[in-house]
């Protein structure tokens, strides 16, 4: 069972001009309603009030008769920092959250897949410009334990931040070739049942950032240019196609 849980807040100075904020840790689990066992290894993100208010507008607007019953805490002015509103705040958010659990539409929804995505995704991107790639694979990997819970295996979601791992190895020169290997396996597996043809538009890209992650490895790349060739053989362009981090860009944009 999908589950939501605010576990922890915390004031954070802002930088330059910004002011000071309350983040609120959610955690994300898939949580055993038979067994009542927590999930061991649940996902840990920080939001802030206007992430759950984006959230609650756009699915207000999006799927207004499934929210008829949530009641969100008014934004104000003074008193952003008393105990008792963060309390009472995070009891509305996780109530929020729990009912978009329980009904796919909801997930679905444009704001609730900018919720779950859009904090990390930027942040990453920001540190893949800045060359930081280890610590952008950390995020994404991050974002993946998230997604991965509140997704099927193989939604669009999921595989675009599985993919964008893989391109770091990629957008890195080779240098996180190691730790990203496995994350390729996967990527690699879960295509085997792809079917949707935008996903497919970042298949032939993604092996080919495996061949070049393989070679790095010293790993035997043959099954891999095998696919490649007969992807080829069926007409489909294989060669001079865009980079990884550049197929799931634009996969993005159309999520």
């Amino acid at each position: 069972m999908l589950k939501f849980e605010i576990v922890s807040s915390r004031t954070v100075e802002g930088v330059d001009k910004e002011k000071k904020f309350v983040a609120y840790m959610l955690q994300v689990r898939q949580d055993s309603t038979e067994t009542r066992v927590f999930d061991q290894d649940p996902a840990n993100v920080e939001r802030r009030y206007t992430h759950f208010l984006d959230l609650y507008n756009g699915l207000k607007k999006e799927q207004p008769t499934l929210l008829n019953n949530v009641s969100f805490p008014r934004k104000i002015v003074v008193g952003n920092f008393d105990p008792n509103l963060i309390s009472t705040r995070c009891a509305a958010f996780e109530s929020m959250l729990n009912i978009v659990a329980s009904e796919s539409r909801l997930r679905d929804a444009p704001a609730a897949i900018a919720f779950f995505q859009n904090a990390e995704l930027k942040e990453a991107r920001r540190l893949i410009d800045e060359g930081k790639f280890d610590q952008a694979l950390s995020v994404l990997e991050t974002s993946f334990k998230l997604l991965n819970k509140v997704y099927t295996d193989r939604s669009r979601v999921v595989l675009s931040v599985l993919c964008r791992i893989v391109a770091c190895a990629g957008a890195s020169g080779g240098a996180l070739a190691g730790p990203v290997e496995k994350w390729a396996q996967l990527a690699l597996k879960r295509y085997e049942a792809v079917s949707d043809s935008d996903l497919l538009i970042i298949y032939i890209p993604l092996l080919h950032t495996c061949i070049s992650i393989w070679e790095t490895l010293g790993r035997d790349k043959s099954r891999l240019v095998e696919e490649l060739n007969s992807l080829r053989k069926r007409g489909m362009k294989v060669d001079s196609v865009p980079s990884l981090m550049e197929a799931v860009d634009e996969l993005d944009t159309n999520i």
